[in-house]
């Protein structure tokens, strides 16, 4: 992998397993990921001045939700691509955030969930991760 660029990930998930599953995937994918097993772990982690490039979390969470995190990421940087991983699709209709953020239903189909972030970070990718 050319490493000119890193992309970094914040991902947000607070069932171990699937955290650590969905972020191997995306290591091995050359991507930095970071995690969070809940919400007010994510808020903290968006306080440092270096952001993550993009936000993928889960909605329902203890301590503080998905929807919350989202938020306080694009306060953070408006343009920051959003992907919600959940088994309550439903709720990311309420949250309306522009631009919306992409809905991935659990179980996660994780190939459409990398071509998903490879569309949204696309001139990253470019310089930083392994052609398609």
């Amino acid at each position: 992998m050319d490493t000119k660029a890193t992309v970094k990930l914040l991902l947000v998930e607070d069932e171990a397993t699937s955290a650590r599953t969905l972020a191997r995937l995306l290591r091995e994918d050359g991507f930095e990921v970071e995690v969070a097993f809940n919400g007010a772990d994510a808020i903290g982690k968006l306080t440092r001045d270096t952001l993550p490039d993009a936000l993928v979390t889960d909605l329902r969470m203890p301590l503080v939700d998905g929807m919350a995190v989202a938020r306080y990421a694009r306060s953070r940087r408006p343009e920051m691509p959003v992907v919600f991983v959940t088994g309550y699709p439903q709720l990311a209709a309420a949250g309306r955030l522009d631009p919306a953020p992409a809905v991935h239903t659990k179980p996660v189909d994780y190939r459409e969930l990398r071509r998903h972030l490879c569309d949204a970070l696309q001139g990253l990718l470019a310089r930083a991760l392994p052609a398609l």
